[in-house]
């Protein structure tokens, strides 16, 4: 029995809204993903992030498929490995088979591929989401800089930038870097 709904406060996205309060899923195996990600959706949860690299998006699809909620009311989030750069397509397609989703709502370049910005990654971000396997693009622990490197090189700048740093971060590069800058924070604590 679902006893609220946090799909608000939500983020205005290009291709729809994103619930700001997500169900982080590293650390939870293939094998514990159903049930938790079940328990997730019926507490009330409405974006799930998962990635290629946390090796449990066949667990989530079962607990997608398990709950009685429109396709449109969950928002879910994968991440491409750096290791994937060069099989885009491959990977987003067999995201996409274990989740057993037609698209996912936010698909994010997990970490910047050898500590490069990738524009030939992001342009095959930019044609999954021109063919509607993903709603929206975006980034996860990339530096401005090479944010602008992206944008610069395909004229698409990402919709999503994910980081694991905060306000109080330590790092000081980090904190130069996003200082100025307009940023979403996800809460990376995991707890279980």
């Amino acid at each position: 029995m679902m006893t609220n709904d946090y799909a608000e406060p939500a983020a205005a996205l290009t291709s729809g809204r994103m619930p700001l309060l997500g169900f982080g899923t590293w650390q939870i195996s293939n094998r514990d993903a159903p049930q938790a990600t079940a328990y997730a959706l019926q507490a009330g949860y409405r974006h799930i992030d998962t990635a290629t690299m946390y090796q449990n998006e066949s667990g989530i699809g079962k607990a997608l498929a398990s709950v009685a909620l429109p396709r449109e009311s969950v928002f879910v989030t994968t991440k491409l490995p750096p290791a994937h750069a060069g099989r885009e397509r491959r990977t987003l397609g067999e995201s996409l088979t274990k989740l057993g989703l037609d698209y996912v709502d936010l698909w994010l370049v997990h970490w910047p591929p050898n500590g490069q910005a990738a524009p030939r990654v992001w342009q095959q971000f930019i044609r999954a989401q021109q063919e509607g396997l993903t709603k929206a693009i975006g980034v996860s622990n990339y530096s401005l800089g090479q944010i602008d490197e992206l944008a610069k090189a395909t004229g698409v700048t990402p919709q999503v930038t994910r980081s694991d740093g905060g306000p109080h971060s330590t790092s000081r590069t980090w904190s130069q870097d996003w200082s100025s800058a307009a940023w979403s924070l996800r809460d990376t604590a995991h707890s279980r």
